[in-house]
């Protein structure tokens, strides 16, 4: 169906309109959740209780879900439809216009937009999660070694990931950061080989260690070195977007280290790179691994990231990057579109 019919049907019924992207709302709630309650879905989505029992009671009587003591659960045939339901609702929300505008502006191979804002909806990162693992897989088979950063999207992407035989190489993008090792580089790219049944690579050097010390510890650990070279060879690259106050924060960088980022301009950042809205890189850290600055020398690059609040971030690390695909969520794409 073209965007230019589902145009006059939004002009003759809208209301029906409205009712598909309640419904399909609601199924995403449940696929992701089930079994799952009407009030839990309710909170979840919004609607009022009433209307969540009239949208699953169709639902159910289409044979699309479920009811059973537990709560509601998907039916096969509905878990069939979500891919294409998911297209209908980009169509309905117009968001395949806005891939098409972003991905023009920021010169990219290509755009995915999730339904939802991952600063107020939960299931909106584990969209952005299930996309990117997607787009991972898809590229086993046909690739051999892997890079990912660390991050929280980026653990959501690896808790997404069906298991496989990929037999590849699985990296870590740079060196560790920060106090949670679930969100760590090393543990996301141990934790996909280990559901991939393939091999894996770590990298014992810290984030924020002085250049001479990093020279140091470099030379004396042939692993290191080793992986880094396996690293900066790397055929795919996946990788999170954060914002240049919040990364700061994290990284432990001093009150004057964050005053000279701000003055600088920098709003956003990723794999150690601190970049403008204009998309110069400003600031990098000092580690081994991928930076921004040689990003285009990987054959496959995949960068994933959601939220309105990181809008300015997205657009700066984008600019920089130039190539690749980007996976955004909803509120994040209309604020995006808004800088460009």
């Amino acid at each position: 169906m073209t965007q230019d019919t589902f145009s006059i049907f939004q002009k003759i019924a809208p209301d029906v309109m409205g009712t598909i992207k309640e419904r399909y709302l609601l199924l995403r709630h449940i696929a992701d959740s089930e079994p799952v309650g009407r009030r839990t879905l309710a909170g979840l989505s919004g609607l009022s209780e009433r209307v969540v029992r009239s949208h699953v009671d169709v639902l159910r009587r289409s044979g699309i879900v479920r009811f059973t003591t537990m709560g509601i659960a998907m039916e096969p045939e509905g878990k069939k439809l979500m891919p294409d339901l998911l297209e209908c609702f980009l169509h309905l929300n117009n968001l395949d216009d806005l891939q098409r505008q972003i991905r023009q502006a920021l010169g990219l191979k290509n755009v995915c937009i999730v339904p939802g804002d991952c600063d107020n909806d939960k299931t909106a990162k584990e969209e952005l999660g299930r996309q990117g693992a997607l787009l991972l897989n898809d590229l086993f088979g046909s690739v051999d070694t892997v890079a990912i950063s660390g991050g929280s999207t980026m653990a959501e992407v690896a808790r997404m990931l069906p298991e496989s035989m990929a037999n590849v190489t699985m990296l870590p993008a740079r060196g560790s950061m920060g106090n949670h090792v679930e969100f760590q580089a090393n543990y996301i790219a141990a934790s996909i080989a280990a559901k991939t049944h393939s091999s894996y690579r770590m990298i014992h050097l810290p984030e924020g260690l002085s250049e001479s010390a990093l020279k140091l510890m470099y030379e004396s650990d042939r692993q290191a070195r080793e992986s880094a070279a396996m690293i900066g060879r790397a055929q795919a690259v996946i990788f999170g977007i954060g914002r240049a106050d919040r990364m700061a924060r994290k990284r432990g960088m001093s009150v004057l280290q964050r005053e000279a980022l701000r003055n600088l301009g920098a709003c956003g950042e990723s794999l150690g790179c601190y970049c403008g809205i204009d998309g110069k890189i400003l600031y990098g850290t000092n580690n081994i691994g991928i930076s921004l600055k040689d990003i285009q020398h990987h054959p496959h690059v995949i960068a994933v990231a959601g939220g309105s609040s990181k809008a300015e971030a997205i657009v700066a690390v984008m600019r920089a990057c130039r190539t690749g695909t980007l996976v955004i969520d909803e509120g994040a794409a209309e604020k995006v579109v808004q800088l460009l």
